[in-house]
């Protein structure tokens, strides 16, 4: 086990995205046949519903994967704490998650294949609704949102440098940031889609009110993982970190069905 971790931490590090190619190494939806539409169930709030349809509409634009909004997802507060996504698809919450240091956090679940299983995205409140990001002309909940599902659909960052702004997508840490995908995310995404597998990993059932039965995805200790026992870390938390780069860093947990659940964490400035 030591041995594989090492390896995967090595293939992160190499294939860590620059302007050139910024895929989340070789993750992506499975399909039989291009273009297919993936379910996005929004358990956000409504104060949210323009940054999520803005965000759906951005990344659905180009034509090889697109995101289908079901906006009928259940919004309770346990919900959206666990924001467990169903198999197939990708669930989107919000809440105060606390003062912890990150602003937002992407989650997939991936095969044997490395062909993404489902996929979750948390916006914190905490951060993202006080003045030092929500204010008169800020692009924060926007780009948050944008760069977040990003994650989910298999993109890495274009830049992870905020003193250099080499794009004007939100797929690069910027101060202020970019609200939206650029052309080159485009051209990543059709780059990443750009064949048919033998099987499909995404599924368009409708199941928005459905809180999903998986584990919980929060950190250890945290939240809905406030009750489980030491030491039990291989069905909980984000695992171990595969390492930080700029603002981003990404937690690897594998479960005891041998199944690959990384965490994409966009950390506040000055965490």
């Amino acid at each position: 086990m030591k041995k594989f971790m090492l390896l995967l931490l090595i293939t992160y590090l190499l294939s860590t995205p620059v302007f050139a190619h910024h895929a989340w190494a070789n993750y992506h939806w499975a399909s039989i046949a291009i273009p297919f539409d993936i379910i996005l169930i929004n358990s956000t709030t409504d104060d949210w519903d323009p940054y999520v349809n803005q965000a759906v509409s951005d990344w659905s634009g180009y034509g090889q994967v697109n995101l289908s909004e079901d906006t009928s997802g259940a919004i309770s507060k346990r919900v959206r704490r666990q924001c467990n996504a169903n198999n197939g698809q990708i669930r989107i919450c919000n809440l105060a998650y606390g003062q912890n240091g990150w602003l937002g956090i992407a989650g997939i679940s991936v095969d044997a294949n490395d062909h993404i299983t489902r996929g979750y995205t948390k916006l914190n409140d905490s951060y993202l609704l006080t003045s030092g990001y929500d204010y008169p002309g800020s692009n924060w909940r926007q780009s948050v949102t944008c760069q977040e599902l990003g994650h989910d659909l298999g993109l890495g960052h274009q830049d992870e440098d905020f003193n250099q702004a080499s794009s004007t997508s939100c797929m690069e840490y910027q101060n202020p940031p970019f609200p939206s995908p650029d052309n080159h995310d485009y051209e990543e995404l059709a780059s990443i889609y750009n064949h048919e597998d033998s099987y499909n990993t995404y599924k368009g059932d409708d199941s928005g009110n459905s809180a999903d039965g998986g584990s919980c995805n929060a950190p250890k200790g945290k939240g809905c993982n406030k009750t489980e026992k030491p030491g039990n870390n291989s069905d909980i938390g984000w695992g171990m970190s595969l390492g930080r780069r700029g603002q981003g860093e990404v937690f690897l947990r594998i479960d005891h069905e041998g199944i690959r659940h990384l965490t994409h964490v966009t950390w506040a400035t000055g965490h």
